[in-house]
């Protein structure tokens, strides 16, 4: 997995892994769209509360054949639905826990504050969305590969 540079429209230049699909990938493959507003300054995440797994970013896997941003694009539909169809900023890819994770933000100012989403996919699972403040280090509810994700979020937004 060679890095080779890539410039990362209006962030920042970033080393990449060098796979946008699933088979280009050595390791697996997963696609976090990070959606992500101002709220009194600050700026937020979108998260939710999984039932049975606790808090999580949207984040799934880059189906055979998909172009990691389409994949972002339909896992943000999927867990969240929020339908966008253009708008995704990459913010790169960085190995999180067995897996090389993409990264793709937007920010959306006018979601709720919270809301539920009853997923098709996932069992039915009904996700309970809110913003986590990007600041704020993750706590024991969250599995320990989010704190990796926020900790590479954080180095790739605009601040």
């Amino acid at each position: 997995m060679g890095g080779k540079q890539t410039v990362r429209f209006k962030w920042k230049e970033g080393v990449a892994f060098g796979c946008d699909r699933a088979e280009d990938c050595l390791m697996a493959c997963k696609v976090c769209p990070v959606v992500f507003r101002t709220s009194s300054g600050a700026a937020e995440l979108l998260a939710f509360r999984h039932p049975t797994a606790g808090k999580q970013f949207v984040k799934g896997s880059i189906e055979g054949g998909e172009a990691a941003s389409v994949a972002a694009l339909r896992e943000l539909a999927e867990e969240s639905g929020i339908i966008i169809v253009s708008g995704l900023c990459d913010l790169g890819q960085a190995p999180i826990g067995a897996a090389v994770w993409h990264f793709f933000a937007i920010k959306i100012d006018s979601l709720p504050d919270q809301w539920a989403h009853q997923t098709h996919d996932d069992f039915n699972h009904v996700f309970a969305f809110f913003w986590h403040p990007l600041a704020e280090d993750l706590n024991g509810d969250w599995h320990p590969r989010y704190q990796e994700a926020l900790d590479f979020i954080r180095r790739s937004v605009p601040q």
